[in-house]
């Protein structure tokens, strides 16, 4: 199935305990109508298994400040992901039967052995 990278991000504390910040040149991916400030995006992980995300923005302010917080957190502290290791958003194309966009994620934990990085196959 075709997908398109969206956000690759190295996560902050603030990423993994409370709510993950989203670069705002991907909001519009999100598809937040106009007036509205949150919705519910279907995200499927690499086994397959669905999770719905919220993604909200600021009520007010020049800069909407997207987050992922309700199932986003959930997912982190099911992976175990920590500071520093890296979470993939793609868009799926074309998925029958869905009527938005469906997003792929795919995290990866990052490792220190004898003072070498490695990063984990995705989780």
């Amino acid at each position: 199935m075709p997908k398109k990278l969206l956000i690759r991000k190295k996560l902050s504390k603030t990423d993994i305990d409370y709510r993950m910040s989203v670069p705002t040149k991907s909001l519009d991916a999100f598809g937040i109508r106009k007036g509205e400030h949150c919705r519910e995006i279907g995200v499927t992980d690499i086994h397959g298994e669905r999770k719905m995300f919220r993604c909200s923005t600021r009520r007010t302010g020049l800069h909407p400040k997207p987050v992922l917080s309700s199932g986003w957190t959930a997912f982190a502290k099911e992976r175990g992901l920590n500071e520093g290791d890296e979470v993939t958003f793609f868009v799926m194309d074309d998925i029958k039967g869905a009527e938005d966009l469906e997003f792929q994620i795919q995290a990866r934990r990052k490792m220190k052995l004898f003072g070498k990085v490695f990063w984990t196959a995705p989780l």
